[in-house]
């Protein structure tokens, strides 16, 4: 059985396999601390990442340039720098596999997004990718084969950026955005990014307020229904871990 997705015929088994991959590999320098020690409700980003890719993911790893110490697997860096070695690195780890990523500093992400990420990459996508009124997030998305391959070529020319990825023409890219994204809950909300002390507060604010958990599961291939609150999503304090 074959899919159809702008003309090309796919294997339905195309993304069958898909492995959640936590992206936690940065400096943190602009925070002044580690991040992934930053605690919500008793565990850590990473761990809080790992445990909502594992709701959609039967196989969960921490891209961590190989430090370990996470109660998931680790996995160290690939070619490149930033976020490209960690996603590269994870590819080395699963040959032909599909990667759902999720950096550990968007610790709002709801389980209904990654969840349609994942639905829209068994729909024949080689890159499924939210956008924001900020623009595309690379760090919430999900990456076929076709596209870890290009990544990989493109990184070994020295391009370490991951947002061109997706105007490029040989790639089938789905972008999440408008109100299919926004049926997940405010964008605004659960795409924080925690990079800067302000950020951390914006992050308490988010917790203390309206909860991002809440939105529309995808069924079948672009399909959407209610999805309940889940624990995800509901509002957590932050704690430090320091």
């Amino acid at each position: 059985m074959t899919e159809q997705t702008r003309g090309t015929s796919r294997p339905r088994s195309f993304a069958d396999r898909i492995v959640g991959v936590v992206l936690a590999g940065g400096g943190s320098r602009r925070l002044g601390h580690d991040k992934t020690r930053l605690m919500i409700d008793g565990e850590t980003l990473v761990e809080r990442a790992a445990r909502i890719l594992a709701a959609v993911c039967r196989e969960v790893v921490v891209a961590d340039a190989g430090r370990g110490g996470a109660s998931f697997a680790s996995v160290a860096d690939g070619p490149g720098a930033g976020p490209a070695a960690g996603i590269l690195g994870a590819a080395q780890a699963f040959p032909d596999a599909s990667l759902l990523v999720l950096a550990c500093d968007l610790p709002l992400v709801p389980e209904s997004l990654l969840a349609e990420l994942a639905e829209r990459l068994r729909c024949g996508a080689d890159l499924v990718i939210p956008r924001s009124e900020r623009g595309l997030e690379p760090l919430c998305a999900a990456y076929g084969p076709r596209a870890l391959r290009r990544l990989g070529e493109r990184v070994a020319g020295g391009a370490l950026a991951l947002h061109p990825l997706a105007a490029g023409a040989e790639l089938d890219v789905s972008q999440v955005s408008g109100e299919e994204l926004a049926r997940h809950g405010s964008p605004t909300l659960f795409l924080l990014n925690v990079n800067r002390p302000e950020d951390l507060e914006a992050l308490d604010r988010a917790l203390a307020g309206e909860s991002p958990g809440a939105g529309q599961r995808a069924t079948g291939c672009g399909a959407a229904v209610p999805e309940a609150q889940s624990g995800h999503g509901q509002s957590r304090r932050r704690k430090s871990n320091e």
